[in-house]
């Protein structure tokens, strides 16, 4: 049983690379932990967080940037990135993220990933996250309204 769970996991792992690579995905997804978590292995995008400054040095995903969705400065700071490479976004749980992808699709972004549930999926999944060394469980970083 346990190898053909694996070999399902196996499968939609690489049909998922198969369809990054190729751009069958096209500019806008909204994918699950486990396949943002291969896209981040296998160097697919850069690692965008779209929370609060306080929120990203609370907890955050190793290797993710912080361009907070609120500031005044998220347009000027994504200039920045090259709009041909892809972006892998994430919030607390997937609604600002996908506000973000929105606006960066209208400055031209042409692949944008975003976290399926936010970094809240991701740690559901038990997939790790770099933590403040003042970290409490449900003590900070709650996030905005809807998300």
């Amino acid at each position: 049983m346990k190898k053909l769970i694996y070999g399902f996991l196996l499968f939609d792992v690489a049909v998922f690379a198969i369809m990054v690579l190729t751009g069958a995905l096209g500019a806008d997804v909204n994918t699950k932990a486990v396949d943002f978590d291969s896209a981040i292995k296998a160097n697919k995008g850069i690692l965008v967080d779209v929370r609060t400054p306080e929120e990203f040095a609370w907890e955050r995903i190793d290797g993710a940037v912080n361009v907070d969705w609120k500031g005044n400065d998220f347009e000027k700071s994504m200039q920045k990135f090259d709009e041909n490479e892809p972006l892998l976004i994430y919030c607390r749980s997937g609604a600002r993220a996908s506000r973000a992808r929105r606006k960066l699709r209208k400055m031209g972004f042409k692949e944008i990933l975003n976290l399926d549930g936010g970094i809240l999926q991701w740690k559901d999944k038990g997939l790790p996250t770099w933590k403040s060394p003042d970290y409490k469980e449900g003590g900070h970083g709650g996030g905005e309204e809807g998300c």
